[in-house]
Formats: structure tokens, C-alpha cells, sequence
């Protein structure tokens, strides 16, 4: 397992700050990667909030407990989502390097947590992401300048880790499913993600 980064997290107000100098990072990943959002897509995001915030909160956090391998966490109401997601075989194949892992990019003040990082049994290193959706017919949707977001904040704090696949998974009612990208692919998302999102703070 990676050893956990000076990171705090401050769930309530969203916020990192880096512990050796007491710094407030300004910015999240999932703030910056947001930021290209159309006023439409920011306008439904905010009228289901109430519906997928409280669930994806605790399917993560009973995929963080299943993979810890401590006590599993009671799926509660959200049962649907998780048992076909800790059933899914993929987990038997892989170990986890880090699981809700704390990194962060101080040059541009953002700080992110990545789900889970993982060795598959054929030795390749595995970033992964975790999203869960409302209906099993639910289409996906590109993860890929989040998920550079991670990747490039692990570069920058082990250098020498090198990540093969970027993945996302589909948590969904009934059924879990795993869409992959190129590491490279994702990297060069976020690149222009950070590019755009510092773009619109200078005119802020």
C-alpha cells in the first residue's frame, strides 16, 4: 500500500489542505473538471443532488470497506448498487495499492481523492474511479480529465509509479460495469481541463 500524503480533508467544507505548511488548496478536481459544464447540465446536477449525493457516498463507502477487508458497511437502501458491485469478478483479480487516497497539484492549489489504485494479477497498475447512476440502462460518459487529474497528482508525489489503464466503474442498479482508457488519454484531458479552468479564473 502507498503511504497516505500530508493531505488533510475537510468533508463539510470540501477543502484540502497540505499539512506541512498549513495551506488551503483552492481548488478540488472535480471542481475544475466541472467547470466546462453547460448551464443546463449545472441546473440538473444541482436538482438531483439530494438523489445521488447520499448514494454515492455510501457506495463508496462500501467498496472502501469491502476492498480495506475489514467489517462490510450494510448497503442499507442502496443494496441494488452494491452487492452486484462487490460480486463483480474483477475484484478477485486485483490488489489494492490505495484506497481513498489523498493527492494533490500545490503549483495550481487542487487537491483531489483518487477511489482505488490496484495491481491485477497480470502485474499492471490500475487507477480507478467509481460512478454510480440511477438507471441500469444508463449511458456512460467520459471520466478521462478526472481520472488524468489523479494520475498526474500520483506522478507528481511517486514519480517512479507507473500507471498502465485508467478505469471507471459503473455502479448501477442490478448490474456493475467497467469502461477503460489510456492513461495517456486521460492525462492529456486533464491537461486541457487545468488549461480551460485557469483560463476562466483569470477573468474571475
Amino acid at each position: 500500500m502507498l503511504a497516505p500524503l500530508p493531505i488533510h480533508f475537510d468533508a463539510s467544507w470540501h477543502r484540502y489542505c497540505w499539512q506541512p505548511t498549513g495551506e488551503w488548496l483552492l481548488h478540488s478536481v472535480t471542481k475544475v473538471t466541472g467547470a466546462s459544464k453547460s448551464e443546463s447540465q449545472k441546473a440538473v446536477f444541482l436538482k438531483t443532488q439530494q438523489l445521488w449525493e447520499p448514494r454515492g457516498k455510501h457506495v463508496h463507502a462500501c467498496l472502501e470497506a469491502f476492498l480495506s477487508g475489514g467489517p462490510q458497511l450494510d448497503a442499507g437502501d442502496y443494496g441494488d448498487w452494491v452487492e452486484p458491485l462487490v460480486a463483480h469478478p474483477f475484484w478477485s483479480k486485483v490488489t489494492p495499492l490505495a484506497i481513498e487516497y489523498r493527492v494533490c497539484d500545490l503549483g495550481h492549489s487542487i487537491g483531489g481523492s483518487l477511489d482505488a489504485l490496484v495491481q491485477h494479477d497480470n502485474g499492471k497498475v490500475l487507477l480507478l474511479d467509481l460512478k454510480t447512476q440511477s438507471s441500469a440502462r444508463a449511458s456512460t460518459y467520459s471520466t478521462d480529465a478526472q481520472l488524468g487529474g489523479y494520475l498526474s497528482m500520483l506522478k507528481l508525489h511517486h514519480p517512479a509509479l507507473y500507471v498502465d489503464e485508467c478505469l471507471t466503474v459503473w455502479s448501477k442498479p442490478g448490474k456493475s460495469v467497467i469502461t477503460r482508457a489510456a492513461a495517456a488519454q486521460c492525462g492529456a484531458a486533464w491537461a486541457g481541463a487545468v488549461e480551460q479552468f485557469m483560463g476562466y479564473q483569470e477573468f474571475l
